[in-house]
C-alpha cells in the first residue's frame, strides 16, 4: 500500500537514494527520560522527531516546549495509546482532535505527523486521519531499544540491519537505555556518510 500512496498521506521509509535518516521517539515525553535525551542530542547536535502522547504532552508542556526549542519536530501517537482493537475509527479521530487541541499552542503550528499506537491502522482509520490532514507516519527499522542489554547487543542489531539512507528508526524516549544507542547511530551513520533528517522534510514541509 505505502507504495502506492503519496508520502504526505502514508509512509513507512525515506526515499531510497536519500542520504540521510530519521530517528523518530515515541510514547513521551517521560519527566526522568526525556529530558536525559533532549540533553544527547543537544550535545550531538542530531535533530529528531518526537510522536508525543497526547495525555503526557498535557501533563508535561514544558518537555514539548524543550523540544520544539531545540528544533525537534513534533508528531503525535494519539491521546491515550489505547490498543488498536479496542479503538474504533472514530475513538481515534477523536484523539487526534484532542491531542491536536493540545499540542497547537506548545508548537505554535499545526501538528500534521501522526503516528498509530503499535503502527496498526485500518482503511477507515487512515480516511479519518487523512480528513483531518494527518501525514501517517510509520517506520522499517526498530532495534527494539527497550529490550537492549548492552552496547553488543545493539552493535549486532547493526551488523544484522544495516542502516540505509531514508530508514525511519523507531526509538523510545521512556527508557534510560536509549541514551548510549544514541553515539552508536551518530558514529553508524558517520561510517556511511549518512546524515539526520526528519520526515517532514521528506513530504516536502
Amino acid at each position: 500500500m505505502s507504495a502506492a500512496l503519496p508520502r504526505s498521506l502514508f509512509m513507512i521509509s525515506g526515499p531510497p537514494g536519500s542520504s540521510s535518516i530519521a530517528l523518530t521517539f515515541d510514547d513521551g515525553p517521560d519527566p526522568t527520560h526525556t529530558p536525559a535525551v533532549l540533553d544527547r542530542l543537544r550535545a550531538l547536535d542530531l535533530r529528531a522527531t518526537f510522536f508525543v502522547i497526547g495525555s503526557r504532552a498535557e501533563a508535561h508542556p514544558g518537555l514539548v516546549r524543550r523540544m520544539v526549542d531545540e528544533g525537534h519536530e513534533i508528531g503525535h501517537h494519539s491521546w491515550s495509546h489505547g490498543r488498536p482493537r479496542e479503538t474504533s475509527a472514530a475513538m481515534l479521530t477523536e484523539e487526534v482532535r484532542r491531542t491536536t487541541r493540545i499540542l497547537r499552542p506548545l508548537t505554535e503550528r499545526p501538528v500534521r505527523l501522526f503516528r498509530p499506537p503499535n503502527g496498526k491502522v485500518t482503511p477507515g482509520k487512515l480516511l479519518g486521519l487523512w480528513s483531518l490532514r494527518q501525514s501517517v507516519v510509520l517506520w522499517n527499522r526498530d532495534p527494539k531499544d527497550y529490550a537492549l542489554r548492552g552496547l553488543g547487543q545493539f552493535q549486532r542489531w547493526f551488523d544484522s540491519e544495516p542502516l540505509q539512507g531514508g530508514d525511519i528508526v523507531l526509538l523510545h524516549d521512556i527508557h534510560a537505555g536509549v541514551i548510549p544507542v544514541l553515539d552508536a547511530f551518530v558514529e553508524r551513520a558517520a561510517s556511511l556518510g549518512l546524515g539526520f533528517t526528519t520526515p517532514s522534510e521528506w513530504i516536502g514541509g
